[in-house]
């Protein structure tokens, strides 16, 4: 058989692959609405984990097996996208499916255009993930501005602007700005005190050059 062809899973590898997705779409959807905050500055704040990669035996699914599942799983969307190509909830969820198997490509793709046809805060939230998990934080920022431009007390987008101005731009500044802004406008969110810790931890950076060791908690 050619390596082109795409191999045959056993039913246990199949279930493996079914339950990775899963959780990678849980694990997602987590980060898009509420990320945690972490133990250093390293900017990891918004990005799923990498899925596993194949062994010898090939037990567990690889990148590109994620690939194929993933344009499986949209196969049925993308035949309805043809008879609409312009439906932007057809493109968000063509997006999004790619984004939960870590398809960043083909998940920018789709939801830029989604957002070209209807700008949506969710969306956009979504593309900001993607091109924050890409290393562009200056465009996941943008993203986001966009966002709050359509929604402005709207607390993922505040709360992941905080994140991504910190982790991605090491800039404090800014990242207390949204945050203390997500408390002023969602004084009864249930992330309040997450953000409140945060902003007492970002305020101890605020004189201390990105990269100086230093002995005050790191977010």
């Amino acid at each position: 058989m050619s390596d082109l062809q795409p191999k045959s899973w056993s039913a246990v590898q199949a279930y493996t692959m079914a339950t990775i997705c899963l959780i990678l779409g849980i694990v997602v959807g987590y980060l898009l609405n509420s990320p945690k905050p972490v133990t250093s500055g390293a900017p990891v704040a918004a990005v799923a984990p990498q899925p596993p990669q194949s062994g010898m035996g090939g037990g567990m699914p690889s990148a590109g097996d994620m690939k194929r599942m993933a344009d499986k799983q949209v196969e049925p969307l993308l035949a309805n996208l043809q008879q609409n190509p312009n439906d932007p909830v057809l493109l968000e969820k063509i997006g999004h499916a790619y984004l939960a198997a870590q398809q960043y490509l083909n998940a920018r793709e789709y939801l830029e255009k989604s957002v070209a046809v209807k700008p949506n805060v969710d969306t956009l939230n979504e593309l900001a993930f993607v091109d924050y998990s890409m290393g562009n934080s200056d465009k996941a920022i943008e993203t986001l501005n966009r966002a709050l431009k359509i929604d402005p007390k709207n607390p993922h987008v505040l709360f992941n602007l905080g994140m991504f101005e910190w982790h991605g731009k090491s800039d404090p500044k800014a990242a207390i700005a949204a945050w203390e802004k997500f408390v002023k406008t969602n004084p009864n969110n249930p992330k309040r005190a997450e953000a409140e810790h945060l902003i007492a931890q970002a305020k101890q950076h605020l004189n201390i050059a990105p990269g100086t060791k230093t002995d005050k908690p790191a977010l």
